[in-house]
């Protein structure tokens, strides 16, 4: 075995490299996704600020969605680091790794076995295969590229120290598969797949058989217990942190095993048929015994049969157990919840049936010279197809929309599907649409309060405040009376409705699971204000006060907090706010000044720009004595009503006025907007 690829097999590595990169780089454009993308990056704030030392320890001393995978944080860290938050740099760092685990396979088999086209096309099965989409194109699912890197290397380390055993060889094979571990725990079936390339191509275990095959086997055996010793405290480290709760884990042991030799057949058929693939495949987990037994009567008479051809063919059964044994940890009835299979699951165990059946028609092409020329056309087909059907599928994960349709259209009952598909909806403005996917995913789940929350506030964005406190109330009543979630929403729909004293109690009681809540302790100020308890509402803020917070001290307070409300989202609520203090208030500047320019500067705002315009009259009208900002916003709802003649001149006395007064940044701001109004435009923030 040499230390570096030679020469003549260079250009099979190029080729590799240019048509996974070339198949796969639109994937570099696409955009997060809704479904764990959101969970392990964009609202992971220990990924999203990078890679640091307490970001490192973070990755270490955490167990993050279920999962302990340290090393896969850390790669996350780093891509923000190097890219950005941005989408783009976890997608290319994604597909280099894809990139790089099929020149490393090649590598592998080339060394292995001296076969050049044989590892050529083994390699660019793996590369190109549509199952490979969903590991190459969903962020989260770095942990297949990323443990497969390490497998890679490991199989290359192992190669290595096949050629001359030594302890340092054997402790760098120990340490690729930890560090694979720490990606992913599929690598605990690496100790069974390098025994069966002790068996072949390596042919360390020669062709003994009979009792002296003991005798070559048990030092194989015995090499490799640290490696098993490894695979059990991944097991058992899994077994710890991951949990499911599924309704399938209380099916019998029976049951499980009825389900494992179908599913198997599933896998098969979608590597060697890999249409209509879909993001998540419903679990159907009743078991049809006369199925199960035919499907295992398949299996073991596959399996018998290659291994009496073991002799002639090494390569075939060795293969076949690779697919086996690499896909046992995942397979339906060992594994259960989440789907009844995945395309990512087959990312690392597809190999095996790819080197059984690629060397199997070496050899028939060696024997009958005649089949070579139409195996290798039939060989480049199957590759082109899978480069095409690879390329079909590959934008169905552009971005969460498009992903979460699809993953719809395939189980239309699917909870976080619903969900993440509602919220798809609404990132659209399509808003009222999402109402019947959150209604689908609260009737999946009955007891999940999330759900229940995120319907009422989608009415709440709809304005159908009447609708969300009967749905609030009912869910309260039949999920958990004292969720601080569902009590809060509570509060916020009758706080729109008008009805601040009943808001008062479920405040009470969203405060009672969370009482350093601040934004819920404003809520209740305003709630106590708007029924008339100020007595009451200075008493919290004497409170707050108390606790070190000396932001509110007044009602005059509250109005910047609503303001914050509005320009992140939440217009409806805040207009709520602003509406009933200035009815209770009418004579109040600020916040007549505060409501006219939001709604004046809002491209979409709650109340029509006349609105805007009467306002922004009482501020002026109301105030002491002429101040800048009071016209500047007099200005904004002249133009926002199209009167860009008054908004100019109004502009324009703004800013002598600050300029008068020596405030030279607000004359600045104010002569921005007026450059807006010379052109006939409205100011918008």
């Amino acid at each position: 075995m040499t230390a570096s690829p030679p020469k003549s097999v260079l250009g099979f590595l190029l080729i590799l490299a240019v048509l996974t990169l070339a198949l796969f780089w639109s994937s570099t454009g696409y955009d997060f996704v809704k479904l764990d993308d959101d969970r392990y990056i964009v609202l992971n704030p220990h990924v999203a600020s990078g890679l640091t030392p307490a970001n490192i320890r973070w990755a270490f001393t955490t167990v993050h969605e279920n999962w302990w995978l340290p090393l896969l944080w850390i790669s996350y860290m780093a891509d923000t680091s190097l890219f950005g938050p941005g989408p783009f740099g976890y997608h290319l760092v994604n597909l280099l790794l894809h990139a790089a685990n099929v020149l490393l396979l090649f590598r592998i088999l080339h060394l292995m076995t001296g076969a050049r086209w044989r590892s050529f096309f083994v390699a660019a099965f793996f590369a190109l295969h549509p199952l490979r989409v969903e590991s190459v194109a969903w962020i989260a699912e770095r942990k297949d590229v990323l443990s497969g890197l390490f497998f890679f290397l490991s199989l290359l380390a192992y190669a290595r120290y096949a050629e001359r055993p030594g302890a340092a060889r054997f402790r760098l094979v120990f340490s690729l598969m930890l560090l694979g571990l720490l990606s992913k725990a599929i690598l605990v079936i690496l100790p069974l797949l390098l025994l069966l390339l002790d068996y072949w191509p390596l042919r360390r275990a020669g062709g003994t058989q009979g009792p002296e095959a003991g005798r070559i086997w048990r030092p194989l055996l015995l090499e490799k217990i640290p490696l098993f010793a490894l695979s059990v405290v991944f097991i058992l480290i899994n077994l710890y942190t991951h949990r499911t709760n599924v309704e399938g884990e209380s099916l019998a042991w029976l049951d499980r095993a009825g389900l494992v030799f179908p599913n198997y057949f599933a896998y098969l058929g979608k590597i060697f048929w890999p249409a209509r693939l879909s993001i998540f495949y419903p679990e159907h987990d009743v078991v049809d015994w006369t199925v199960s037994a035919v499907a295992a009567i398949g299996l073991l008479a596959l399996t018998a049969l290659l291994f009496l051809l073991r002799r002639k063919a090494p390569y075939g059964i060795m293969g076949w157990l690779w697919f086996l044994l690499a896909l046992f940890p995942v397979i339906r009835g060992v594994r259960l919840g989440l789907a009844a299979y995945a395309d990512r699951f087959v990312y690392l165990p597809s190999i095996g049936l790819s080197i059984a059946l690629v060397w199997g028609a070496a050899a028939l092409a060696g024997k009958r010279t005649a089949l070579k020329i139409p195996l290798a056309a039939l060989a480049v087909l199957l590759l082109a197809a899978c480069a095409a059907r690879s390329a079909f599928r590959l934008p169905d994960w552009k971005d969460s929309f498009t992903t979460l349709s699809e993953l719809i259209d395939h189980a239309p009952n699917h909870f976080d599907g619903n969900r993440a598909y509602g919220f798809a909806l609404m990132e659209k403005g399509r808003t009222g649409e999402s109402l019947a996917y959150f209604a689908r995913a609260a009737k999946v789940k009955p007891a999940d309060v999330e759900i229940a929350a995120e319907y009422a506030d989608a009415l709440l964005r709809l304005g159908r405040n009447r609708a969300a406190i009967a749905w609030l109330r009912q869910a309260l009543a039949e999920r958990d009376p004292g969720s601080p979630v569902l009590n809060s929403l509570l509060a916020f729909a009758l706080l729109d409705d008008d009805r601040a004293d009943l808001a008062i109690a479920p405040l009470r009681k969203a405060l009672a699971s969370q009482p350093m809540n601040l934004g819920w302790r404003i809520e209740l100020i305003r709630a106590l204000f708007e029924s008339g308890q100020a007595a009451g509402a200075q008493e919290e803020i004497r409170r707050l006060q108390a606790e070190g917070y000396a932001g509110i001290q007044s009602f005059d307070d509250l109005i910047p907090h609503y303001v914050n409300w509005w320009r992140g989202g939440e217009k409806t609520h805040a207009w709520h706010f602003f509406r009933n203090a200035i009815s209770n208030q009418p004579d109040h500047v600020l916040l007549l000044n505060a409501a006219a320019w939001l709604l004046a500067t809002d491209p979409a705002p709650p109340a029509d720009p006349p609105e805007a315009l009467r306002l922004a009259q009482q501020a002026v009208e109301r105030a002491p004595a002429p101040h800048p900002d009071l016209l500047d916003t007099l200005a904004a709802a002249f133009a926002a009503n199209g009167r860009f003649e008054d908004a100019r001149q109004t502009a324009q006395a703004a800013t002598d006025l600050a300029r008068q007064n020596g405030n030279s940044a607000a004359a600045m701001k104010t002569e921005s907007h007026l450059a807006a109004y010379c052109q006939d435009r409205p100011w918008r923030e």
